[in-house]
């Protein structure tokens, strides 16, 4: 889920909000069931990410013909999908595996729902060990990291510390041999300045670049200022 209407520091309010849904989210077991629900509570987020679903789908085919990216047969690995537009392409276009990562519970629901592989309700900041290891070709992240987190290096629940280099190792555990990875960030912003200018002389890209990243040109809609300028990728074959 992209980090711009809750971004990581956020988290812990978010929760609250969602804990009166968590229960009754876990024991619907049919998509009719939950667009009830929906109707019933009307999740702000979730509605938003709807009304918004055929421009993300249009952004993740964007980028896949940008990058030469055929979707048939890949194992993909979605970190926050939102409300699942890559995960729906990915099915149409016959991907092997569709597994998913997501923490907020409507998204997560709804995905878990469409039962297209295997449904992981976890923080990926400090959980993505669980995945099984080496098994994915595709890596999709777009906004479901933010950029200032791990760069300023705040404590975060718990006491904790973002450590980008950690979760990067994480991340390419669960990654095939030859996997080809996208990471398109959110950076904090007041809907026209960023917090971090530069985008290519901070902590945070000096850590991608580091771990085998190369920045990509501008891609026309997907990188979107202030929020979203920058997507990293990195691959593993030669």
């Amino acid at each position: 889920m992209d980090q711009g209407p809750i971004v990581m520091f956020g988290y812990a309010k978010a929760r609250i909000g969602w804990a009166r849904h968590i229960a009754k989210l876990s024991a619907i077991q049919s998509m009719a069931e939950f667009q009830a629900y929906v109707r019933y509570v009307r999740p702000r987020e979730f509605l938003r990410y709807e009304a918004y679903s055929e421009e993300k789908r249009r952004e993740f085919q964007i980028v896949c013909q940008r990058l030469s990216i055929s979707l048939s047969g890949k194992a993909f690995l979605d970190i926050g999908p939102g409300y699942g537009d890559a995960l729906d392409i990915c099915h149409e276009q016959q991907a092997s595996t569709i597994d998913f990562v997501e923490s907020e519970p409507f998204f997560y629901t709804y995905n878990r729902l469409k039962a297209f592989g295997l449904a992981y309700r976890l923080n990926h900041v400090f959980q993505l060990g669980r995945l099984e290891p080496e098994k994915y070709d595709l890596i999709w992240c777009k906004g479901s990291i933010g950029a200032d987190a791990f760069a300023t290096r705040k404590p975060w629940r718990g006491g904790r510390f973002l450590d980008l280099s950690r979760w990067l190792a994480k991340v390419h555990r669960t990654a095939s041999w030859d996997a080809t990875i996208v990471i398109c960030p959110h950076w904090r912003n007041n809907g026209s300045r960023r917090a971090i200018e530069n985008l290519r002389s901070n902590s945070f890209a000096a850590t991608m670049f580091e771990h085998g990243y190369n920045a990509l040109e501008n891609i026309e809609g997907h990188n979107i200022q202030p929020g979203y300028p920058i997507t990293f990728l990195r691959r593993r074959s030669p």
